[in-house]
């Protein structure tokens, strides 16, 4: 039991901090080998998605809509996985909307 909580911390995980005064209806995130989505993202807010391991490389793709739906911002990064099971636990990448509307993404 206890392993299996430590797993589910240690798991990768995206995080989006919006900073800004402005709401947000989905951040969308397209991985090699799944699609993981952040709806209704509030204004001044953190939200955290654990998702699995993808043990590959490839690219990470992500669309940012507005409260009508319209795409805000869309870009992608270089998803560098590994076949090791363990080699992306703790893995964290932080997708942050700062007070002037400006997007950063990190990893850590």
């Amino acid at each position: 039991m206890i392993s299996a909580i430590a797993y589910h911390f240690l798991s990768p995980k995206v995080v989006v901090d919006n900073q800004s005064g402005k709401s947000y209806s989905a951040l969308n995130f397209s991985f090699p080998s799944n699609d993981l989505s952040f709806s209704a993202i509030k204004p001044r807010s953190r939200q955290t998605i654990y998702f699995s391991p993808q043990k590959q490389v490839g690219l990470i793709t992500y669309q940012l809509l507005s409260d009508s739906g319209d795409t805000v911002a869309q870009g992608q990064l270089s998803y560098v996985g590994d076949e090791s099971p363990l080699a992306e636990l703790g893995m964290t990448l932080s997708f942050t909307i700062n007070e002037n509307y400006e997007i950063s993404f990190k990893t850590d």
